[in-house]
């Protein structure tokens, strides 16, 4: 009966919680406001004024957004409440393993819902009592690693990006990846290929799969791998993420990223088949739209997955449809109805390989479609059109990145967060429900369940991947070479170039409308005169072509606009180049290169109007020079 007791005073205890009277005081303050809009929308409604409608609807809306933020705040404890127990639980088993070991802990003001500060407590605490057991070593080992011998722990929380981010760290001997792939191949719980395809942060990762430890042998403290399985599925019932880095004899981090609350969640709406599903910004990382002619260059096959491109990386791509067994569906342009998707792979964007296309050339993009497929698609065809673009919800979970595929994307939104029914929780896709702004209920995907499901890993580290992130790395370091010039004609024949950032504007003007007025060329050009020049005025070129239509590039030189008269074809390339400045070089051409598989004379504007404008030149030089005795003169 005594245990019964304070089993039920500690049930009580837990069920409570201290808020603030200010914060109380506010609460009644905008119930008292929801209760005056209430009464102002229904005597609205009773004068069916459609203003004053809007204006309440609007305040309304203004107080409940206040009231959700003010309730939340009465949920939010301080972290501190469970990082006090660990200076304790750190030195009482650092004496009982001989070592010796310092705690430190930052963040103790961080916030959290207090539902997931007592849900955290276990998993935080086995984390510490693994980095102390197997992550530091005793003091004789760190002296024959050269280490100090006090190891060092520490606790971290803060912020980042709309979460709470909680790192364990430690200096101590870390993980060895490939160890763990040795244990895991004896266990059987991977195969042979899968540990030759295996990252290093997936080898790391699997410390995390159930079942598995490198303990020789069990202890009342612990093993680094005992347990963590649980660790991470508790994590994952919290909306939470772990990731593991470490590197062997430097120490370990851990990174636990936690939702500010379980109650209220911003979420991003998808559409797959008739139903909505809700997906968490927390394991949001960016949005992709591939239209349909571009899928073929930036999705591939490695193996049997699809995978795409991302910033010289490969994702991994799955369809939510098939993960869910339901079929897909995409919006017909001319009924607006759900029609179902026949294509089968992802890359099946009407590519050659499909047999209801006929190429009329094999080097050609011209396709003939099959009269059946005709009847199906109309007259139009559909791999060009919006409603066949790849939409891809790149979702992350742990150290898993990869691409969702969906049939529709829809806004971002703000959702109340309901537990599943009995009848659905065991469906391992879902991590809860919630009700949408028309009734309807729309499920939460489990992203890091939906990654099981679907058997994925990451292609970091294989030799394909390796060989896209290399060559992505030469394209960055090429673009930052790189320079953007215009290219442009005088003559027919020759080709010049400037650099695009000194180009202001282009004009195309009719000859006519070039003036010669005192042995210069000019146009009437924003209610001014602008002088014209053309290369062949100043360098050694042949003339500048006769043409109805001519272009004029504007500068500006020295505080000065001047136009550049040339001719088609323009265009704007971004090129890493050489320039020979000696085979072309000359007055106003600083030299030349190949664009395209054409020579091209790169022009120096300063120097083409030092020459002809040399008084703009002088002004530069005298302007603010005053004589002795001529600083200052009266009128």
């Amino acid at each position: 009966m005594k245990n019964n007791s304070n089993l039920t005073k500690k049930q009580s205890v837990d069920s409570s919680i201290r808020v603030a009277v200010s914060l109380l005081d506010e609460l009644m303050n905008l119930a008292g406001e929801l209760v005056l809009s209430r009464n102002q929308l229904l005597q609205t409604i009773n004068s069916s004024d459609t203003r004053n409608a809007e204006a309440v609807g609007q305040r309304i809306d203004l107080i409940t957004s206040e009231l959700q933020e003010a309730i939340m705040l009465t949920r939010m404890q301080s972290i501190g409440n469970v990082f006090s127990k660990f200076p304790r639980v750190v030195r009482d088993l650092s004496a009982k393993l001989n070592k010796e070991i310092d705690l430190t802990i930052v963040g103790q003001d961080v916030e959290l819902d207090k539902t997931i500060i007592e849900a955290i407590n276990d998993p935080l605490t086995h984390l510490i009592r693994n980095s102390v057991d197997h992550g530091i070593e005793t003091p004789e080992q760190r002296n024959k690693k050269g280490k100090p011998d006090r190891g060092n722990i520490v606790l971290k929380a803060f912020h980042e990006a709309g979460q709470v981010v909680i790192e364990i760290s430690d200096d101590g001997q870390g993980i060895d990846g490939n160890n763990l792939v040795d244990v895991a191949l004896q266990k059987d719980l991977i195969t042979a290929d899968q540990a030759d395809s295996m990252s290093e942060k997936e080898r790391i990762n699997l410390i995390l799969m159930p079942g598995f430890s490198t303990a020789p042998k069990v202890t009342d403290v612990s093993g680094r791998g005992v347990g963590m399985d649980v660790v991470k599925t508790n994590l994952d019932k919290l909306g939470g993420s772990i990731e593991i880095k470490s590197k062997v004899d430097k120490g370990s981090t851990i990174s636990i990223k936690l939702p500010l609350t379980l109650a209220i969640i911003p979420c991003q709406i998808v559409r797959t088949g008739k139903e909505r599903y809700a997906i968490p910004q927390a394991n949001l990382e960016e949005l992709l739209r591939i239209p349909a002619a571009q899928v073929k260059k930036h999705v591939e096959c490695v193996g049997d997955a699809a995978v795409v491109r991302l910033r010289g990386n490969l994702l991994p791509l799955i369809k939510l449809s098939d993960i869910l067994e339901i079929e897909g569906t995409y919006e017909d342009r001319q009924t607006e109805e759900q029609v179902p998707d026949r294509r089968k792979n992802i890359a099946d964007r009407r590519s050659k390989q499909s047999p209801l296309i006929h190429f009329k050339d094999d080097e050609s993009d011209e396709v003939e479609l099959s009269p059946r497929d005709q009847q199906h698609r109309g007259t139009g065809e559909r791999r060009y059109s919006a409603a066949s673009t790849l939409n891809i919800v790149v979702v992350s979970t742990g150290a898993m990145k990869y691409g969702l595929i969906v049939d529709q994307l829809r806004d971002s939104e703000e959702i109340v967060i309901k537990p599943l029914g009995c009848h659905l929780q065991q469906c391992k896709g879902y991590a809860g429900a919630t009700i949408m702004g028309d009734g309807q209920i729309s499920l939460i995907l489990d992203i890091s369940n939906l990654a099981k499901m679907a058997g994925l890993t990451s292609f970091d580290d294989t030799e394909h991947g390796l060989a896209v992130a290399t060559a992505e790395k030469e394209n960055i370091r090429n673009r930052k070479n790189q320079q953007a010039l215009f290219t442009f004609r005088s003559s027919l024949e020759e080709n010049f170039a400037v650099p695009l950032n000194q180009v202001e504007r282009i004009e195309k003007v009719k000859s006519n409308d070039v003036e010669v007025m005192g042995c210069k060329r000019v146009m009437q050009y924003r209610d001014g005169s602008l002088p014209l020049l053309s290369i062949d005025d100043v360098a050694m070129v042949q003339p500048l072509a006769e043409q109805e239509e001519l272009l004029v590039i504007v500068f500006t030189i020295k505080e000065h606009p001047i136009g550049l008269l040339a001719t088609g074809p323009v265009d704007a390339v971004e090129i890493a180049f050489e320039i020979d400045k000696t085979t072309l070089k000359q007055q106003g051409i600083m030299g030349s290169t190949i664009i395209n598989n054409q020579t091209t004379m790169l022009i120096d504007m300063e120097e083409l109007v030092e020459v002809f404008r040399p008084e703009w030149m002088v002004e530069e030089v005298v302007t603010g020079i005053e004589e002795p005795g001529q600083a200052e003169v009266s009128l």
